[in-house]
């Protein structure tokens, strides 16, 4: 789950310099320097959905370290202490209308991952008039996400629903176990453990929306602008390592598990298989070959977030790495 983006109060003056001198001194060897380690930040703990950027940082020979929101991770690329962040999509845009100099380099998600789970009783949207639907946060991308299935799919009864706000998936499930919610917006893993308990209904998906909304991207990996301009090899090699594992997710599942048991260990590791197979159905990664942002997706994105009030003029694509992008994808186009 990522949290929304906080007020940024970070400085976005000059950064620390990041790079040692390339000479020899004290005995030191004259051979070229090792691959620079990356230090990647995630916006919050790791959970299901993060395995699959897992095995490409195993390749990349990355350092993850996991933060609380989209802000601390803005924060520790500002001051130096992280080379590339994971944080929503929407969250890196808003950042850069603030002023923040980032770049998104490549796409980690290319759909938010929501679910909308309703109680036994609850079969359809159309039942949920009266009724408490639970949702992460105001402004999240579960505020955005349940908000825009139900105006687009039951306007008539839109206005009647109760919306929630419940922080964190696995509490909103246990909402729905205890009756204290009729529907909430949950994960894949939480959606299986309660079909585990009894016949709760997938309602709709984030693939349900219609529009602009469904060629919304859910999550971007982010550099500053300074490390994009000194750091280029370095952040190559991550790219392409990452969709080498968006690759190798796809085409093996036991793999996937494998880095899972080691990645989420605290997960009831046999609801994982299915987990897995909706991540693949739903084509949530990057897929090689096929830029998993160009400028006419980002323009989509940008203006479908941006009219749901997250900032306020227009954002230029300028923020997007297409290089890093294409050569991540393995692409010409």
């Amino acid at each position: 789950m990522r949290k929304a983006l906080a007020v940024i109060t970070v400085s976005i003056g000059l950064l620390a310099a990041g790079c040692g001198s390339s000479g020899t001194s004290g005995g030191e060897s004259a051979s070229a320097p090792a691959a620079k380690q990356m230090r990647v930040g995630y916006a919050s703990a790791l959970d299901p959905n993060d395995v699959a950027d897992q095995l490409g940082l195993e390749m990349a020979g990355a350092k993850v370290t996991t933060l609380t929101d989209d802000s601390t991770v803005v924060a520790g690329l500002m001051r130096d202490s992280l080379d590339v962040g994971n944080v929503d999509f929407d969250a890196a845009i808003k950042a850069k209308s603030s002023g923040v100099p980032i770049k998104i380099i490549y796409v980690a998600q290319m759909k938010p991952e929501y679910d909308l789970v309703a109680r036994p009783e609850i079969t359809s949207l159309d039942q949920l008039a009266g009724k408490r639907v639970g949702y992460h946060a105001p402004g999240s991308q579960t505020d955005i996400f349940v908000h825009s299935l139900l105006k687009e799919k039951i306007p008539a009864q839109y206005d009647k629903v109760k919306f929630l706000a419940l922080e964190e998936s696995s509490r909103r499930a246990q909402a729905l176990a205890s009756n204290k919610l009729d529907a909430a917006v949950l994960e894949a893993i939480n959606f299986a453990a309660l079909k585990q308990q009894g016949d709760y209904h997938e309602l709709g998906t984030w693939a349900d929306l219609t529009g602009d909304a469904s060629q919304a991207r859910g999550t971007a990996w982010i550099t500053t602008d300074q490390k994009y301009a000194s750091d280029k090899t370095a952040l190559t090699t991550l790219v392409t390592s990452l969709q080498k594992g968006y690759d190798k997710t796809y085409a093996d599942k036991n793999a996937w598990l494998a880095a899972a048991k080691k990645a989420v260990p605290e997960v009831d590791q046999s609801l994982l298989p299915a987990v897995y197979d909706t991540y693949t159905r739903e084509g949530m990664y990057p897929k090689a070959g096929e830029p998993p942002i160009t400028p006419e997706s980002f323009k989509t994105t940008e203006k479908f977030f941006r009219d749901l009030g997250g900032w306020k003029d227009e954002q230029s694509d300028a923020i997007v790495a297409f290089d890093l992008v294409k050569a991540g994808a393995g692409s010409t186009q």
